[in-house]
């Protein structure tokens, strides 16, 4: 068995920008995004949608605190930095265009519509937690919070960026036998 030394090398290269490239871009991102409050409305108004439309709970969101609140009939939830998603706004970002072997309107597709997923789910966490809460499960509730709030959006950034990243695989393979 041959050792490639070159190729190891290349490939420690190869990583160490890719790194980079992510920390970068992740820290410009979160800095950018932490600049405004627009993520936090979006998923307190992303979460009243689907607290109406999954748990068909009425709330009212009010947006005249530093934090959006969604209050329900048993309670009143603040919808912080950490619960608006802005962290794995940031990371999907910084991964998905570190991704420099990547075309950048691969890249682009890949942030946009990754982004809409990661809002998606995070409004499903919130809105769970919030009805379960509501409806006197504090255990469930704080159950769900915690271990959604920690674990549930960072597998999906993952679990998308792997279908994002691997979905290109076939074409080019494609095109390259078609060649």
């Amino acid at each position: 068995m041959a050792f490639n030394s070159r190729k190891r090398v290349s490939n420690l290269v190869l990583t160490f920008k890719f790194v980079s490239l992510f920390l970068l871009y992740g820290a410009i991102s979160y800095l950018l995004l932490s600049l405004t409050n627009i993520p936090n409305l979006v998923a307190a108004f992303s979460s009243q949608l689907a607290l109406k439309l999954f748990f068909g709970l009425n709330s009212i969101l009010s947006i005249s605190q530093q934090f959006p609140l969604l209050q329900t009939p048993n309670l009143t939830a603040q919808i912080t930095d950490l619960c608006s998603g802005k962290i794995e706004l940031a990371v999907l970002f910084g991964i998905v265009f570190a991704s420099f072997e990547k075309k950048m309107d691969y890249r682009i597709y890949g942030f946009v519509v990754g982004a809409a997923v990661m809002l998606l789910f995070n409004a499903i966490r919130i809105s769970t937690t919030i009805y379960y809460f509501d409806a006197g499960e504090l255990e469930w509730s704080a159950a769900l919070h915690d271990f959604l709030f920690r674990m549930f959006l960072i597998v999906i950034i993952v679990t998308y960026y792997a279908i994002w990243y691997y979905y290109d695989q076939p074409r080019k393979k494609k095109a390259k036998s078609a060649r």
